[in-house]
């Protein structure tokens, strides 16, 4: 999951632009430079008017976010005529746009006709940009290098792609020294499988954990907090402000503290659960995605966007990274071996299947090829059995001494994975379909499906296993029994 082109073409150009400031170019550069409703930047950022957006750029010495957004525009044209050739009366026709503003709006920004900053290429849109808003801080720019640079990347892609296969060949047949699985205090039980409340709330529900006090930590990607959920009557009772874009949250086993990996401000959040406040970070290379919690829960993993995983020896008020390595492609899904000596990373899009790396020195010890796009990914509390979803359309077990591969195919993406406390049944999202499907944990075989609607992504169990619940990306939250 790489950054898109015009979000790196940003980050080169505005290089001493943090937090708040920096989440406002990303969501534009998200959006090709299309400008979403003010209000809904603001919630996005966690601020509640548009008003604070605007103090936040003008803080930041950038244009007022109309114009900020039509800059952004201006240099996702000037790239897509670079990359591909694309005609601005294409362009304007694909963001259903009129060609008369579009080339109106290259001109009132450039002071020249399209034909000449085709010219001047994305260089010297930026430059233009510079000259205009010169006490915006940004440091001397080596555009030109950079974009060199770039372009050799973007065709030494599939090269590179392919030497990291045939080091991954190499370490094929390495067989894992496994440690014996950890005892299980409680081996809890599994819901029913009914959907008992549901609760609405708006901002892209995204991922969920459930502490062992019964309180439930849900993440919304679209509104920068954490919330606190009450599973008895499901209600929300109040949100912690952890950073921008929150995606992934792992809560410690003493439901103690959390770290909630917040893509747009590149940090990991730690937050105090029982304070209900954040209270340190974890600064970050790139956008953190996926994030592992070892046994001991002195290291946390984490995958960020530039494709790498890394490892945080944490402290009281946060950590720092002390080893890292490339992933053929992040994503925002990691799983950990209850043994804490494996890590296993899917490589979503890469075609390289699933990755075993060794949670020390971080080397490939096995590769599985399951084929498609793996994505969501979990390990049974003996550590014989990882299961992944593919988003070509099928779930995998893989039994791990062996190496045995069981498969069940759907009709539509399978997406994030989560087994039951009692270890005997897998919950898996479709989430294309809108429902939930029910699987038997040693054989695949379906024993059940919970129609959610929506968009269903990530599950979580309280520790008896009496009871689950669903982020949905619609904007709702659901309790199954």
């Amino acid at each position: 999951m790489p950054p898109l082109p015009l979000a790196k073409i940003l980050n080169i150009a505005l290089p001493s632009l943090s937090g708040e400031a920096r989440a406002v170019v990303e969501v534009l550069a998200c959006n090709n430079g299309l400008l979403p409703p003010a209000d809904d930047v603001a919630t996005f950022l966690g601020l509640r008017t548009r008003h604070q957006v605007a103090r936040t750029l003008r803080r930041a010495s950038l244009p007022p976010l109309e114009e900020l957004a039509a800059w952004t525009r201006l240099f996702y044209w000037v790239l897509q005529w670079e990359q591909n050739g694309a005609s601005l009366l294409a362009l304007a026709r694909q963001s259903h746009l009129e060609p008369a503003t579009c080339y109106r709006l290259v001109r009132r920004l450039m002071g020249q006709p399209w034909s000449g900053v085709r010219s001047g290429g994305i260089a010297g849109a930026l430059l233009r940009f510079r000259t205009i808003w010169k006490d915006s801080g940004m440091h001397q720019l080596a555009l030109q290098p950079y974009l060199q640079a770039a372009a050799r990347q973007e065709a030494a892609g599939g090269a590179a792609l392919a030497v990291g296969a045939g080091n991954f060949r190499a370490d094929f047949n390495i067989r894992a020294v496994r440690q014996p699985p950890r005892a299980i205090a409680d081996p809890g039980g599994q819901p029913r499988g009914v959907l008992d409340s549901r609760l609405h709330i708006a901002g892209y529900p995204f991922d969920v954990a459930i502490a062992p006090d019964g309180a439930a930590w849900l993440t919304r990607l679209h509104a920068a907090v954490l919330e606190r959920l009450q599973l008895q009557p499901l209600t929300s009772t109040g949100v912690i402000h952890v950073g921008i874009a929150p995606t992934r949250v792992i809560v410690a086993p003493s439901g103690a503290r959390a770290w909630v990996t917040n893509q747009f401000t590149k940090d990991v959040a730690v937050v105090d659960l029982a304070c209900r406040r954040r209270t340190g970070s974890i600064a970050m290379e790139g956008d953190p995605l996926g994030a592992a919690l070892s046994p001991d829960s002195r290291t946390l993993y984490v995958s960020t966007n530039l494709d790498r995983l890394c490892v945080c020896a944490l402290s009281d008020n946060g950590g720092r990274i002390v080893r890292s390595t490339a992933l053929p492609q992040a994503c925002t899904e990691l799983a950990i071996h209850p043994a804490g000596n494996r890590l296993y990373v899917p490589t979503w899009k890469a075609h390289v299947g699933i990755l075993e790396l060794d949670a020390r020195s971080l080397t490939v010890i096995h590769r599985y090829e399951v084929g498609g796009q793996p994505l969501g990914v979990a390990v049974s509390s003996d550590g014989l059995r990882l299961y992944c979803g593919n988003e070509h359309g099928w779930i995998d077990l893989v039994h791990l001494p062996t190496g045995k591969i069981v498969r069940r195919t759907f009709d539509t993406p399978v997406n994030e994975v989560a087994v039951t406390p009692d270890q005997n049944v897998v919950y898996a999202s479709l989430r294309s379909a809108g429902r939930i499907a029910m699987l038997d944990a040693h054989t695949l075989a379906g024993v059940g499906t919970l129609e959610t609607g929506g968009l269903p992504r990530h599950i979580a169990f309280d520790r008896l296993g009496n009871v689950a619940l669903v982020a949905n990306e619609a904007g709702w939250v659901d309790l199954v029994r």
